[in-house]
């Protein structure tokens, strides 16, 4: 079986393994995953515009990598679209360019590439799946992308929830389609909707039908299908300068020739009153004021996370560090383990200097994860909403992404 033949079962059957926890691989060498989007956000842009992406490779040794993209249907799964549908130019193509780090105690190579290039177009909106390979044909990285075009317009707000329980923890995304520029003549059948809290693929709202339609109208103003919790804003920390504090950070020295970052124990939330501080929605900010060139002057640090194991946490064995740090995974590295001598909650991972974000999470095996039982959840969390329309019209062979638009619940 050659190596095409493989990625593609591969991909499949990490396609149909499941919509929300899949498709997000990264080799253990592999850190720093980047694209140009606002705080390292999964990439969402508008077809034609350029998507650049970067990534980090600690074993130093200039591998050559390549890239492959595959289009996906609505549910994630690889369409039966033949690559020349999809792609003018090659489907898969090898990385060229890649520098060395420069002055750091951990050696790394920055590999990173764009797209469009003079090899490789995208030239229909919808879901694709980026496979990064190495010269084995190993998957070193899997992500997802997706392309829009602007044909609807979609306006919206978010609202409390109208159940007295949930009142005070969620928030309900209304919002319409307007289409004087497009004929819809099955809205049912012929649109998908998706909506997102904050650009996190695990955190989604599917299959949603249109409740009444108005002239060149289509309105969705539910409660309970288009409810979020609202969790909690994402606590941070900075490292992006060694030689002075951080608010978040008790210390970070050097230690067996590398940098460690000690931060401040934390408290779960669950029971305080909500306190508004502004954040990023989960997202960071690669940055560096110890060099001049972030992407490879950067230092990489093993952080250290202490949260305290109260009498309801400290037997939970699934408790995990969430964030876009590492695209919302679930691995050993991010999950916290007890440390029974100083009663916390621990781990520690390599991070690229920079401002991060991130919560707490809970996430068992066949459940839903959970945003809520560490850091609680409040109606006026500051969130963002994506909503993403897919139109394929009876008949046609390709599904569009004709709309898109983020809805902020501030404002």
């Amino acid at each position: 079986m050659n190596s095409i033949k493989k990625l593609f079962l591969t991909s499949i059957i990490t396609c149909v393994s499941g919509v929300l926890f899949s498709q997000n691989f990264t080799a253990e060498f592999i850190k720093s995953v980047t694209f140009n989007t606002q705080e390292n956000i999964n990439p969402i842009i508008q077809l034609g515009k350029t998507l650049k992406i970067g990534f980090d490779d600690l074993e130093a040794d200039q591998k050559s990598y390549k890239y492959i993209i595959q289009h996906c249907n609505y549910n994630w799964e690889i369409s039966n679209l033949q690559s020349t549908e999809y792609i003018n130019g090659f489907q898969s193509f090898e990385i060229l360019d890649m520098e060395n780090s420069f002055g750091t105690y951990q050696n790394y190579t920055h590999h990173k590439f764009e797209i469009p290039n003079r090899n490789t177009r995208i030239k229909i909106s919808g879901n694709f799946l980026l496979t990064i390979l190495n010269d084995d044909d190993e998957i070193c990285i899997q992500r997802r992308f997706v392309l829009y075009e602007s044909q609807i317009s979609i306006i919206g707000k978010v609202v409390r929830d109208r159940s007295l329980k949930n009142i005070d923890k969620k928030q309900v995304v209304n919002f319409s389609i307007i289409h004087p520029n497009v004929n819809i003549n099955n809205p049912s059948k012929d649109l998908k909707v998706v909506i997102l809290q904050n650009n996190d693929w695990n955190l989604t709202k599917l299959d949603i039908k249109p409740q009444y339609y108005k002239k060149n109208e289509i309105v969705y103003n539910y409660n309970a299908e288009t409810s979020y919790f609202g969790s909690n804003e994402f606590l941070n920390f900075d490292t992006k300068n060694f030689n002075a504090t951080n608010v978040n950070i008790v210390k970070s020295v050097i230690e067996d020739h590398y940098y460690q970052t000690y931060l401040y124990p934390n408290q779960p939330r669950n029971y305080l009153p909500y306190t508004y501080y502004p954040d990023i929605n989960g997202g960071f900010v690669i940055r560096t004021l110890n060099g001049t060139e972030s992407t490879v002057e950067s230092e990489y640090t093993n952080v250290r996370f202490h949260l305290k194991a109260t009498k309801n946490l400290e037997k939970n064995e699934s408790i995990y560090i969430y964030g876009a740090f590492n695209n919302y995974a679930f691995t050993e590295q991010n999950r916290l383990k007890l440390n029974k001598k100083t009663n916390y909650l621990e781990t520690e991972m390599l991070f690229k200097q920079g401002f991060y974000n991130y919560i707490h999470v809970i996430k068992d095996k066949d459940k839903e994860l959970d945003t809520i039982t560490v850091d609680g959840s409040y109606q006026e969390t500051e969130n963002n909403y994506t909503i993403l329309v897919y139109y394929q019209p009876f008949g046609e062979r390709i599904q569009k992404i004709v709309g898109y638009s983020i809805i902020n619940s501030k404002n």
